[in-house]
């Protein structure tokens, strides 16, 4: 006997499960239990088509011969892949057993390598050598006498004053009576390599270029905003 799930009676009479239990009532025919599983109802094959020929159904897709039920205590072929699990452990087995040994190494190359190093100790140091000369105290230092300073170079003096009239001071001689332009100045002038100028109209600083220029030019020269001007007087 081939027996049908409902949803398969359903699948070829094509109608849906409410219809196919009142046809099954109306014509006294009950659901079957699967044979060996009784979780599962249905109908056989028979009843199946008895259902058709009531309800002028085809069943061109029904096939001639249902699939034989297992028998009851049949055991189901093992699947390929659990035949294999008992390889597959002991490989794994194998791999542990390898793991372990590497585990086991490194631990004691750990172990080694943590292993307090023992230097040997130091040679013995002969006595200090004497210094060759005492540092000088700073009392001594601060006992030497200051060397003194060089002076400042301070160069005469051309400047006019209130009332007009130039005067001549000279920082080694002071106020000189010559007036400027005069013989005496002229000869006073021959003597002095620079000197300053602050007049009504401006300030300028003198110098002699008798080193550069064969005959002697007096050049006026001023630093003004960060730039300066010469000009040969």
């Amino acid at each position: 006997m081939t027996f049908l799930s409902l949803a398969d009676g359903c699948r070829h009479l094509g109608i849906d499960p409410k219809t196919l239990r009142r046809w099954l009532v109306q014509a006294h025919l009950p659901v079957q239990r699967h044979p060996s599983d009784g979780r599962k109802t249905g109908l056989s094959e028979d009843h199946l088509r008895q259902l058709a020929c009531l309800h002028h159904r085809s069943l061109s897709a029904l096939p001639q011969e249902g699939r034989p039920l297992p028998a009851p205590g049949a055991v189901a072929p093992l699947p390929a892949a659990l035949l294999t699990l008992p390889e597959q452990m002991a490989a794994m087995q194998t791999q542990l057993t390898a793991l372990q040994q590497q585990v086991a190494d490194l631990s004691h190359l750990l172990q080694h390598l943590a292993q307090p190093v023992v230097l040997p100790a130091p040679a013995a140091k002969g006595p200090p050598t004497p210094a060759s000369s005492a540092p000088r105290s700073r009392l001594a230092l601060a006992a030497r006498p200051t060397p003194p300073k060089k002076p400042a170079h301070v160069i005469p003096l051309v400047e006019a004053s209130r009332d007009g009239q130039y005067v001549v001071v000279c920082p080694r001689q002071g106020l000189l009576a010559f007036t400027p332009e005069s013989p005496e100045w002229f000869a006073w002038l021959a003597t002095q390599s620079s000197f300053r100028f602050i007049g009504t109209q401006g300030r300028f600083t003198a110098h002699h270029e008798v080193l550069r220029v064969p005959n002697g030019a007096w050049r006026a020269h001023r630093h003004l905003r960060n730039h300066s001007y010469n000009l040969r007087l």
